[in-house]
């Protein structure tokens, strides 16, 4: 797969993501583009939920490893897509037209295994929020053990192999690790960035696979820093949102797009001293009750008219870290796993992750010399590989 980024555009572009759209989609709404998630967006778009790729600003192409591919053609496979670009454009700049996209490289030659993708980490949601003047904040987005262990038990017991994984946030990240945990005990990083670059983001291929089990559970753990801000930071679409979410490139391919999770949002109101909401909730953001000081206001402003200090971050941040969490855990085509919709508690586990000490000597140049090798051949392969047919 290789970005086509409009050249004079590479700042605007911030990320593409291509979706698999359900097979009824209907013809008439084809060809044609709508802004994302606005009212006038037709309804079918919103089938479009399966992440089949992901590629976000300063990253490049993507070659998918000998044995495994991206399949067309068969009745699982999609019939439809739907491409959703995000732009940053914080000044406003009118009149731009972009024509940026993605070229796929297909080959006649079946590979050994179908490739799939899950979305794991934190909901994108207002439920996720940051407070202001924080120099760190850590979220964490849970890929429940009570998700993977119905969804691989009933799919693939083996477990599932993952061969690259995206780290994405937005620009209050500031690095970015998820941990995978088996029988309760935690193994080495699947894949961590620890100077995140919000400008430089792709997907990181995996020097071994990873065997992912039923009964394991994954942690996209964010670290954030709002020290600039003076408003509360919440989870959402705009770069000055943020997300926590990790892509998992796995074989063979199972019927679970998304495991991820949305912490509970009244334990964190009750933080600032919030009693009570209307109910039934009929407005989005909904309006609290009491007490008197924010009586009337949306909890988007009651979090941000509550002073927050540094202190009062960080007993927030150790609230948040415990709370339970809403699970989500999602197929194709809409349809959700029996265990959607449940509350389950993050597991007992040391926070923050304690980095492996990094251990030099003369073998690790031998290993930079051997990056660069494969770096340079795996460039050259990319090039040659473009000659190809392309859909």
């Amino acid at each position: 797969v290789e970005p086509l980024i409009q050249k004079g555009h590479e700042n605007l572009v911030h990320h593409i993501l291509l979706y698999q759209c359900s097979s009824n989609l209907n013809d008439s709404v084809l060809d044609y583009g709508h802004e994302c998630y606005h009212p006038n967006m037709p309804d079918s778009f919103l089938t479009c939920e399966t992440v089949i790729f992901a590629w976000a600003i300063g990253g490049e192409g993507f070659t998918y490893p000998p044995h495994v591919g991206l399949s067309i053609g068969t009745a699982a496979d999609p019939l439809f897509v739907l491409m959703e670009v995000h732009y940053d454009n914080p000044s406003y700049t009118e009149g731009l037209i972009d024509n940026s996209g993605l070229r796929l490289i297909y080959t006649p030659v079946l590979r050994k295994y179908d490739a799939g993708v899950i979305e794991a980490g934190l909901w994108v949601s207002l439920f996720h929020n940051i407070p202001p003047g924080m120099p760190e904040f850590v979220s964490e987005g849970h890929c429940t053990l009570e998700c993977l262990e119905e969804a691989l038990g009933a799919e693939r017991p083996a477990g599932i192999q993952v061969f690259a994984v995206l780290l994405h946030a937005h620009l209050a990240g500031r690095a970015i690790r998820m941990r995978h945990f088996h029988n309760g005990e935690e193994q080495k990083l699947l894949a961590y960035d620890d100077e995140f670059d919000f400008n430089f983001q792709e997907f990181q291929y995996l020097k071994e696979e990873r065997t992912i089990l039923p009964g394991d559970n994954l942690i996209t753990e964010c670290h954030y820093s709002t020290v600039d801000r003076i408003r509360m930071t919440w989870g959402g679409l705009s770069t000055r949102n943020e997300m926590c979410l990790s892509y998992l490139l796995y074989y063979p391919r199972i019927n679970l797009t998304r495991c991820a999770s949305i912490p509970d949002i009244m334990e964190q109101l009750q933080f600032i001293g919030v009693k009570e909401i209307y109910r039934p909730v009929r407005t989005w953001p909904f309006i609290i009750k009491s007490p008197k000081q924010y009586k009337n206001l949306s909890f988007m402003d009651a979090m941000n008219k509550f002073k927050w200090s540094r202190s009062e971050g960080l007993s927030y941040n150790q609230l948040v870290l415990k709370l339970p969490v809403n699970v989500r855990c999602s197929k194709t085509d809409n349809a959700e796993w029996s265990i959607q919709g449940m509350t389950a508690l993050p597991p007992e586990i040391e926070r923050p992750y304690k980095t492996e000490p990094v251990i030099c000597s003369s073998s690790s140049c031998l290993s930079c010399s051997l990056f660069l090798t494969l770096f340079i051949v795996h460039i050259t392969a990319s090039t040659i590989g473009n000659t190809g047919p392309s859909v």
